[in-house]
């Protein structure tokens, strides 16, 4: 089973109780998605902590969606106006900077690692040999030791491992701080359903549509007023 982090934007309700915003949002996810087989959590799943709130945001604000399960001081998402977008992408951006430099230092003098382009032409972007073969390599092999790293194996953290043997610090802090507030797929207000095509298995080593896809979802989540909001549900298949 995958999980997908749906972020689900939705125009501002009068009066309206944290169980009915939940409701609204799980409502308008289910009537985009035209698989028939996922399920839905907002309350629990992965995301529940997603957005860390500004200061002094009141913790029982109805417009909040959170999570007994979740960090204090943060939610599944909410009014724009309580999440603090920018601290999101700033912590996003320092985790990126100290694994660089922690990656770094600790393989200082190895020689530079080959492309994972070579080992997908060689046994296939699918072959576990493939994989394991890439993080073989000293480079990635002294990944795996750094605490924190890049989480699970899988190809998730295998785009991330990509990444960072061919950016710079520079960019690769970039590719952070650009992926920090947007889920796997943005649920807009027309209903408008846009997915990452990295996770689609549609996108190149250079991560082109899915670089366009983080800018277009920062973009629309940023353009909204203060009083719209948006709400991470976590989609499972």
């Amino acid at each position: 089973m995958t999980s997908r982090h749906v972020l689900v934007c939705l125009p501002p309700r009068a009066a309206e109780s944290a169980y009915a915003l939940a409701a609204r949002a799980l409502c308008a996810v289910e009537e985009a998605d035209d698989d028939d087989s996922a399920s839905y959590l907002i309350s629990e799943g992965r995301y529940v902590s997603h957005f860390p709130l500004v200061a002094g945001a009141p913790v029982d604000d109805p417009r909040l969606v959170r999570s007994a399960a979740g960090e204090p001081g943060r939610c599944a998402g909410g009014v724009l106006s309580l999440l603090d977008l920018a601290a999101l992408r700033d912590q996003r951006a320092e985790k990126a900077a100290d694994l660089y430099d922690a990656w770094e230092h600790a393989t200082e003098g190895m020689p530079p690692a080959q492309p994972w382009a070579m080992f997908a032409e060689q046994w296939g972007s699918h072959s576990p040999r493939a994989h394991i073969a890439f993080r073989d390599q000293p480079r990635l092999k002294a990944l795996a030791e750094i605490k924190g790293g890049l989480g699970q194996v899988g190809p998730r953290q295998r785009r991330g491992e990509v990444a960072l043997i061919s950016l710079d610090r520079t960019g690769f802090i970039a590719r952070a701080r650009r992926r920090a507030v947007p889920g796997h797929i943005l649920l807009e207000l027309d209903g408008t359903w846009t997915a990452d095509p990295a996770d689609l298995d549609s996108d190149d080593d250079a991560e082109t549509g899915s670089t366009a896809y983080h800018d277009h979802a920062n973009a629309y989540i940023d353009a909204l007023p203060a009083d719209f909001l948006v709400v991470g549900i976590d989609c499972r298949r």
